[in-house]
């Protein structure tokens, strides 16, 4: 049982009332304390309440890694997909930093980084991501920004087929 209190401020409880929203969808780890902790980070530093969150371990997520030719069950990458695209890795962590407000958007520079050296980084740290933090769990944001389904409308805007979504 983990007593460490979340030092993450809990921001954003709800979710956009946007129709266009998400404008992007962040699939992560959901037993992963780092992941969590991750996209707690995430929500509480976006310009713009733009992120969805969709875990790994989910029917859904399933689904999203078999259209992009991705195994859910390998845990072994946080995804983002945006415009139709899914980005793994580095790629999909430097892309994500674009949505964030500086100082934190600052790492979208990792772009300019040889990828091997910041895909290498990025996996050594995935190795130990389950011991590198403390467990924020789930909270009130997290909770309210995670998808269970998609509707049409939001695979339009994420440039998805709507295959994908839940009719």
């Amino acid at each position: 049982m983990n007593s460490v209190r979340n030092t993450i401020k809990d921001s954003a409880a709800t979710p956009p009332s946007d129709p266009d929203w998400p404008g992007q969808l962040v699939v992560f780890d959901g037993d992963c304390p780092l992941c969590r902790r991750s996209v707690h980070a995430i929500l509480a530093h976006e310009a713009q309440p733009v992120t969805g969150l969709v875990t790994l371990q989910s029917e859904l997520g399933h689904r999203l890694g078999a259209h992009f030719g991705e195994d859910a069950d390998d845990l072994d990458s946080m995804w983002l997909i945006r415009d139709g695209a899914l980005y793994r890795d580095s790629d999909g962590l430097w892309r994500t930093a674009q949505s964030l407000t500086p100082p934190w958007s600052a790492a979208a520079g990792l772009r300019w980084l040889p990828i091997p050296l910041r895909d290498g980084l990025y996996k050594m740290v995935g190795r130990y991501r389950k011991k590198l933090a403390t467990d924020p769990g789930m909270g009130g944001a997290v909770q309210s920004r995670q998808l269970e389904s998609l509707t049409r409308a939001q695979c339009d805007h994420l440039s998805l087929p709507a295959e994908l979504a839940d009719v």
